[in-house]
């Protein structure tokens, strides 16, 4: 090849000024996002463990599996085959950038190089028709992009000026390399199996053999030039996603879904020789500084592809809460931090503006989170919201005692006296829901002769007149299934899982603690409990302070009945057959993946139809009652359980079918409100089966 455009000293010379330049420049990008990834100071160790975080990257990056799930298939498609472009062409970059320098050798040596072009080993014949094919593919995925952001307009997606400067630089790499490759078969004469570029190169292979060599030389500067500011555009971009969301999927945490951090700060104050000097000044996320530097990486990661908040029951029914602006505020803030004491300001970390939970985030915007993940089970990039949203809270409850909308009071309850549970009530009381029913269905557990398993009843299920009856149900189930098991009685306690996640941890490691020491000391070795906050927090978050336990969900337990024959359901008297409707709880679905157990008890009631709202499974929306929302009164937007039972009552059900009694009590009330109460009923699973098995 005697026309490549590195064969003399001037294009040697233009080819190290653009390398030089741009390395030289992302180098400074690379330091200077590096530097503000280190402002976080809070240690995260995500180096551990690479066995299950190569599949995470295998899966998520490479397999690309979010991206065309969750009714974002014409969005993942396009990116499916940009991503593809990328990871194929990645091999002809390398080619093209490896025979520059070579080329670039060759003239220092003075022996300007005529052979063929360098090829990584394998990266000729085949492969070439499989790139091309990646090319054209790649142009269809931005036109289909640029329709998504100009014609189609979801509200979740802005038109911004950054995303249409990327799609003009990726088109711009597929075009330069494309016509290179056509100027350059054609000059050759070349007719092979790479079609795309084939086409070019047949439109333009009536020009003299100048012009197409001049043709090859022009493209191959501008395609050179082109991925180089491509390159350095990237880091300070939105879409700095490129390169940073593939490590970010790697580095995603491989802590159970459903366990918030543990705070070690919190070991501190338990040190009776503590130095005052060393004790906390305060505790959770005040400032970027209590950070971690993934909290951080997240918002290089974000897309701003807005699904987390299309799927955000809070932002849904007009609260302030907008998950992905969460990440990409705090990666502003993080930039603006760092860009002034780069200055030299001295920056005042006493003054609330400077503070992440007052003036980078509004406190409205974190109380409005239900904690549901509904965003991080969505999100492209493996991006975590809600540990960002719980560390600004733990700042707000534990260092300021500004809890939200009249949360404080059941954080007292919880704590005063030991009642341990959200509505003050005598722990006396805790075992009366028994009362009436055979003391052979209903037994309190025996240190001495322990049964198989403990049944924790749970605060709603003790104290709330309308989850008793569900405790009543699953009693009466387990006793006909022949299931040996007892409850704690008045030796139960509130598990803190609203405590936590409002953001007294110090509260919840109390109450966490004081279980374990009860459990451990009763022997207890496997727990079933309905509700699926309890549910979580036992079998994910008790761990973390030495409570080892085997947690089973009353809907996998009693699914696992039926199938044995052990709970054989029989017709009931009408009352509730015709069509159910299965309502998803966030704690047991998206946090725990129990989604086929509930419907299989459903689909073994004789004269039932089930059927699904339009959301459902994991992207089943929030009834509004986690994260503490089950004890708040706020009064911004429209109710969450409104919006979810209208969902619901759409599917024209004969019942709601829940499995939790959070979800019970925030259904029944939508249903009342919509006047629906006389017409549908709202019941437990094991109401349900327990109506049917005799």
């Amino acid at each position: 090849m005697d026309f490549h455009p590195i064969s003399s000293w001037a294009g040697l010379a233009g080819f190290l000024v653009l390398m030089i330049g741009a390395g030289v420049a992302l180098l400074y990008a690379f330091k200077l996002r590096y530097n503000q990834l280190t402002m976080g100071k809070r240690p995260d160790d995500r180096f551990s463990e690479p066995g299950p975080r190569i599949k995470n990257f295998l899966v998520y990056v490479m397999g690309q599996k979010r991206l065309p799930s969750h009714g974002y298939r014409y969005s993942g498609i396009l990116h499916i085959f940009i991503f593809g472009a990328f990871v194929v062409l990645s091999v002809d970059t390398i080619n093209f950038v490896v025979d520059g320098m070579l080329r670039s050798l060759d003239v220092v040596m003075g022996r300007p190089g005529t052979g063929e072009n360098f090829h990584l080993p394998g990266s000729n014949g085949p492969y070439q028709a499989v790139a091309d094919t990646f090319r054209f593919l790649c142009i269809v995925g931005l036109g289909m992009a640029f329709v998504n952001r100009t014609v189609i307009k979801p509200k979740r997606l802005p038109l911004t000026r950054d995303a249409m400067y990327t799609l003009a630089f990726i088109f711009g790499l597929m075009a330069f390399e494309t016509m290179q490759l056509g100027f350059y078969m054609a000059r050759e004469g070349i007719r092979s199996e790479i079609w795309f570029s084939g086409l070019f190169a047949r439109a333009v292979s009536g020009l003299d053999p100048e012009t197409l060599a001049l043709g090859y030389k022009v493209c191959w500067w501008l395609h050179l030039a082109n991925l180089l500011a491509f390159t350095n555009y990237v880091p300070y971009s939105k879409h700095s996603h490129v390169f940073a969301a593939p490590p970010n999927w790697y580095f995603n945490s491989l802590e159970p879904k459903g366990a918030l951090r543990y705070m070690p700060s919190l070991d501190l104050i338990e040190q009776e020789d503590l130095p005052e000097e060393e004790f906390p000044t305060y505790f959770g996320a005040r400032t970027v500084e209590d950070l971690s530097w993934k909290q951080i990486f997240d918002g290089l990661a974000c897309t701003e592809c807005g699904r987390c908040t299309d799927n955000c029951p809070a932002a849904i029914s007009g609260k302030p809460l907008r998950p992905m602006h969460i990440i990409v505020d705090l990666k502003h803030h993080a930039e603006d931090r760092y860009a002034r004491l780069k200055k030299g300001e001295t920056v005042d970390l006493e003054d609330e503006a400077n503070q992440l939970a007052k003036g980078v985030i509004d406190p409205d915007v974190l109380w409005s989170c239900t904690t549901c993940r509904a965003c991080m089970e969505v999100c492209p990039v493996g991006n975590e919201h809600i540990p960002d949203i719980v560390d600004m809270r733990r700042y707000l409850t534990m260092s300021l005692g500004e809890v939200g909308y009249g949360a404080q009071k059941a954080l007292k309850n919880m704590g005063k006296n030991r009642k341990a549970n959200p509505w003050g009530l005598p722990k006396r009381d805790r075992g009366k829901w028994t009362e009436g029913m055979d003391e052979e269905i209903v037994r309190e557990w025996d240190d001495e002769n322990p049964s198989e398993y403990l049944y924790w009843v749970g605060c709603a299920g003790s104290h709330d007149d309308r989850a008793q009856r569900v405790s009543r149900s699953v009693s009466r189930l387990m006793h006909k299934a022949g299931v040996d098991f007892a409850i704690l009685g008045e030796r139960e306690s509130c598990t803190g899982d609203s405590a936590r996640r409002l953001g007294d941890e110090n509260l919840f490691r109390e109450m966490a603690k004081g279980n374990i020491e009860t459990l451990n000391e009763a022997g207890v070795k496997k727990i079933v409990t309905h509700c699926p906050h309890c549910f979580n927090t036992l079998k994910n978050e008790y761990g973390q302070f030495g409570g080892e336990y085997e947690v089973i969900h009353h809907s996998e337990l009693l699914s696992k009945l039926v199938a044995e024959g052990k709970l054989k359901p029989g017709a009931g008297d009408g009352s509730d057959d015709g069509r159910i409707v299965y309502h998803d709880s966030c704690y047991l679905g998206r946090y725990n993946d129990v989604y086929d157990n509930p419907r299989d008890v459903i689909d073994a009631l004789p004269g039932v139809e089930r059927v699904e709202p339009p959301r459902t499974k994991r992207t089943g929306l929030c009834c509004g009652a986690g994260g503490g929302q089950m004890w708040m009164e706020m009064d911004i937007g429209e109710r969450m359980n409104y919006v979810r039972t209208d969902e619901l009552l759409a599917t024209k059900p004969k019942v709601i079918a829940v499995a939790c009694n959070f979800c019970m009590t925030m259904i029944g009330d939508g249903v009342k409100a919509r006047d629906k109460d006389e017409e549908v009923e709202v019941l437990d699973l094991a109401e349900l089966l327990d109506r049917r098995v005799q």
